[in-house]
C-alpha cells in the first residue's frame, strides 16, 4: 500500500470517528427526557386521566412533560407527567397502577420514568 493511499485512510477513519459520536449524542438526546417513544402492552384494563386503555399494544411517546398512549396510530389517552430519576436502570418497560389507574410508566434500560401529574 502506498503512503498516499495510507493517508486518505486515515483522514477517512478520523472523519469517521468523530461523526459518529455527535450522531450517537443526537439519538441519546432524543431519548433522554424530553421526547421518548416505545410500544408497551397492557395486559389489564387501565385508565389515564379518565380515559379507559384496554389490553392490547400502545405506543407510548413522552413529549417534554406529556405522555400520549397511540392504539393503531390514534391517541387514545393523554396526561401530564413528571420525569422523576430512578436508582439504577429500569430492567423492563411497565406501567404502575393504582387500582387501576396508572402512577408511573417505567422505560427499559433507562434511569429516569414518569410519574403521572394528576
Amino acid at each position: 500500500m502506498s503512503r498516499r493511499t495510507i493517508v486518505r485512510m486515515l483522514g477517512v477513519i478520523t472523519i469517521v470517528a468523530l461523526v459518529g459520536p455527535a450522531t450517537a449524542r443526537v439519538a441519546l438526546a432524543k431519548n433522554n427526557g424530553d421526547l421518548f417513544k416505545t410500544t408497551m402492552e397492557i395486559r389489564n384494563e387501565v385508565t389515564l386521566d379518565g380515559k379507559q386503555l384496554k389490553p392490547g399494544s400502545y405506543d407510548v411517546k413522552v413529549d417534554g412533560s406529556t405522555v400520549t398512549f397511540l392504539h393503531g396510530g390514534k391517541a387514545v389517552a393523554e396526561s401530564p407527567v413528571q420525569w422523576k430519576d430512578e436508582s439504577g436502570k429500569s430492567r423492563d418497560s411497565k406501567i404502575v397502577a393504582d387500582s387501576g389507574a396508572v402512577k408511573e410508566i417505567h422505560f427499559i434500560g433507562k434511569t429516569r420514568y414518569v410519574e403521572i401529574a394528576r
